[in-house]
């Protein structure tokens, strides 16, 4: 992997991990979900404008891509409600790259040599610590846990639909913005659904906190796609989940959570990961 494609995606995994938790702290995960992705709709409405229509192959991945978002924020909301961040950050991100690696494998003939799959292991396996981190008190709970894991399973999807979409796209650009804008239509029409369209005025008195989510949300998934159409689909996933370093340190620092010598093994094999991603090819 190219070194300014690795950069941008820890970039992105920051933004993520930053997005995230500001949906984690709000009163109401799924308003807060509808509210960001309708923010970041009305950002593509706005840049139409600047970008080339997406190839006409691309279409259905479009289409397909927003439809699996929309299970992504329900079942991420749903994760949120019943589990803490703790428990449902790291399941739901660290299980994601262990489809997608495989899927990429068998499927998409993504092949790595030999220390990118050094790299792709040591990622997934420092994500996996995180992960793993409560996962008695997870087990326990197995509606948290339910909801974490078919969440991973749309995260799998949609990125692996995304890495295609973009590819065919010839026009990332293009395909993110209209991606933005699909996206918001469902998840939005649910959202006004089962909370009784209750909705509008949550969303608009948070405006501030969405149009930043929705800045930091649509810039993470734009430099991911681009990133997917340069480079490995399967490594792209893993390296894009280190926001669950982020998050640890977001925990600890602003949530107040205690933190331990997983963290600290696990951010020490995700370092070592990335570092062997930064030098295999310099």
């Amino acid at each position: 992997m190219e070194f300014n494609i690795l950069l941008a995606v820890l970039l992105a995994a920051l933004f993520h991990a930053s997005w995230n938790a500001s949906v984690k702290s709000s009163g109401d995960h799924l308003v807060s979900i509808a509210g960001l992705q309708l923010a970041c709709g009305i950002i593509a409405l706005f840049l139409i404008p600047f970008f080339d229509i997406p190839a006409r192959e691309s279409w259905p991945y479009l289409f397909f891509s927003a439809l699996l978002h929309s299970g992504y924020y329900i079942a991420l909301s749903e994760a949120y409600r019943s589990g803490d961040f703790a428990q449902a950050y790291p399941v739901a991100r660290g299980t994601a790259p262990i489809i997608v690696a495989l899927w990429g494998v068998f499927f998409l003939n993504e092949y790595l040599n030999p220390p990118e799959m050094l790299a792709l292991a040591g990622i997934i396996i420092g994500i996996m610590i995180f992960a793993t981190r409560r996962f008695g008190q997870v087990l326990q709970d197995k509606r948290a846990m339910l909801s974490a894991l078919i969440t991973s399973v749309f995260i799998a999807a949609y990125t692996l639909v995304d890495g295609i979409g973009g590819r065919l796209s010839e026009n990332v650009s293009g395909y993110v913005v209209w991606l933005s804008i699909l996206d918001m239509i469902p998840i939005v029409l649910y959202t006004m659904v089962v909370r009784s369209g209750g909705v509008i005025i949550p969303i608009a008195r948070n405006w501030k906190r969405n149009l930043a989510g929705a800045a930091l949300a649509l810039g993470s998934y734009w430099v991911v796609v681009w990133a997917m159409s340069q480079a490995s689909i399967p490594l792209v996933s893993a390296l894009r989940e280190t926001s669950i370093v982020i998050a640890a340190l977001i925990g600890t620092f602003y949530f107040k959570e205690p933190s331990g010598k997983r963290r600290i093994v696990a951010s020490i094999i995700i370092v070592c990961a990335i570092t062997l991603l930064a030098f295999e090819n310099h």
